[in-house]
């Protein structure tokens, strides 16, 4: 499995970086397969991988805010009169006028939750100020890559991608020098807002909980595998890998939330992440990547827009949108 994605040029669907992501929303790179997804931060010496589940959201039937389908507590006859009304005598409304009149109470609607953090704490030697850093995302490819050299003179690789046809995050981690691979992995979840253990056990972490709002169960689960070195669990729910030339993990995760009123509530979802993991582990790092890229480009190749034009190639992309903004 390569390092990185197609080497860009000028002009390519690359979004390149030389330093880590300070920010979520401007900066981070993002990954997603539809279900699942991921913010890749590149930072040094640990890596953030921020992921979300489409299904994890407080609100709805169990809510302890009380939940009422959107619906008003009273009818309120005319009100779509009015907003006609209003807007064939001034020719417009203002949004919040209209949302005023027409607008639901969200008692007990809830929100979109993010499922957690995956941290990956690298060696020793990775501490010093990285060299030689690059942090990119090819379009083509939907390939996440990092890279930078530590003050040893090791030139660490690391890859990321989602997965559609495996429902899983893919993560893979290199160096140049034999047995210079090593990292603690370790996932964390925000803790006001729900019950969670995280336990490790054989390379698994699993991270199991309910919201405390509505009861939603849900489960993640992440698989280490290394080539070479060792691998340790720890009894704080960690996982670390020591002297490897290699690794690799899959992360897969899911709720038991069900589209079936009117509790909304289905299985257990530890059966299928389980099942989402183990399948992944067996494809292996290459079949997945391989199985991911031509499902991701026989949707992607299918339009190509070129506005004519050469951006310069050696620019990162926050310096060729500061030089735009400023003219």
């Amino acid at each position: 499995m390569p390092g990185s994605g197609p080497r860009e040029g000028a002009g390519e669907p690359v979004l390149r970086y030389d330093r880590p992501a300070a920010d979520w929303e401007r900066e981070a790179l993002p990954l997603g397969n539809g279900a699942l997804g991921a913010m890749v931060f590149g930072t040094v010496p640990t890596e953030r991988l921020q992921f979300n589940e489409k299904t994890l959201w407080t609100g709805g039937p169990g809510s302890t805010a009380g939940y009422d389908h959107g619906n008003w507590p009273a009818p309120r006859p005319g009100a779509l009169e009015e907003v006609r009304r209003r807007i064939d005598a001034s020719g417009s409304l203002d949004p919040e006028e209209a949302a005023a009149l027409l607008g639901r109470p969200r008692r007990g609607y809830g929100a979109y939750q993010p499922f957690g953090d995956v941290w990956l704490d690298l060696p020793p030697g990775a501490h010093g100020a990285p060299v030689r850093y690059r942090r990119a995302l090819d379009l083509r490819t939907a390939l996440a890559t990092v890279r930078h050299t530590d003050d040893r003179g090791v030139t660490h690789r690391r890859t990321f991608f989602a997965s559609h046809p495996a429902g899983v995050l893919v993560g893979r981690l290199g160096a140049d020098r034999p047995g210079s691979t090593g990292f603690t992995l370790r996932v964390t979840t925000p803790e006001d807002d729900r019950d969670v253990t995280v336990t490790a056990a054989g390379g698994r972490i699993t991270v199991r909980g309910t919201l405390h709002d509505n009861g939603l169960l849900f489960e993640a689960q992440l698989r280490v595998i290394a080539d070479g070195g060792t691998r340790r669990d720890g009894d704080d729910g960690r996982v670390s890998v020591e002297g490897a030339d290699r690794a690799w993990f899959v992360l897969a995760a899911g709720t038991d939330y069900a589209d079936t009123h009117p509790h909304y509530r289905g299985d257990d979802p530890h059966p299928r992440v389980t099942t989402a993991v183990d399948r992944a582990v067996r494809r292996g790092p290459r079949g997945l990547l391989a199985e991911h890229t031509a499902d991701h480009r026989q949707l992607f190749d299918r339009v190509r827009l070129d506005l004519g034009g050469r951006l310069p190639a050696d620019l990162p992309t926050d310096q060729l949108l500061r030089d735009y903004a400023g003219g």
